[in-house]
């Protein structure tokens, strides 16, 4: 029996549900979370429940790693401790979930679009892109005109309100020192057509 997150609250639940309602979650067998954490990680396990997932934290991120270890139970879960930048992932996926993990590269010293462009490299059929909009290390026009050029097909776009807006402070590792509130988040359902 699997262990997860209880996450039929949070808004982060409402947003893959409603953005992946069209495709065949159930077909889908292989399955990478790109910047994982507990709750993306319940949140895959439940909507695509016949995939393996690969839930993907950078190296020692043990804020990331602990949780997944304690929390989560599920012979269905491999947790991958890997830098998405230098890393090159050579499994075909069914699907990507990029969520919230675009913001953090500053984090771990890289840029956001280094770290955007390594994950539209991930050989994925689908990727559903979610962060917060107010985020100002995350540049959606950039991820538009970027996935534009490349070739990729933006199924589905949508806006969603943060029922309950997180305060995000100014920390040591934000040369910026950039705070803000997540009031919205942006997602980006695509399809990979190259």
């Amino acid at each position: 029996m699997e262990k997860l997150v209880d996450t039929s609250k949070l808004i982060h639940d409402k947003i893959i549900r409603v953005m992946t309602k069209k495709l065949n979650r159930d077909e889908f067998k292989k399955v990478i979370d790109a910047g994982s954490g507990k709750i993306s990680a319940s949140i895959t396990l439940k909507y695509f429940p016949r995939a393996k997932v690969d839930a993907v934290i950078f190296p020692g991120d043990n804020r990331k790693k602990n949780p997944l270890e304690n929390a989560i139970g599920s012979d269905r879960l491999e947790i991958m401790e890997a830098d998405i930048c230098t890393t090159t992932f050579r499994k075909q996926y069914d699907f990507c979930l990029v969520h919230c993990s675009l913001g953090e590269a500053l984090r771990w010293g890289n840029s956001f679009e280094n770290m955007f462009h390594h994950i539209m490299d991930i050989k994925a059929d689908y990727f559903l892109i979610i962060d917060i909009f107010e985020d100002p290390c995350v540049h959606f026009r950039y991820i538009e005109q970027y996935l534009k050029e490349k070739g990729f097909k933006i199924v589905k776009k949508k806006k969603f309100k943060n029922p309950i807006p997180e305060h995000y402070p100014k920390v040591k590792f934000d040369k910026y020192k950039l705070e803000f509130d997540s009031r919205h988040y942006s997602a980006y359902l695509v399809k990979n057509s190259k």
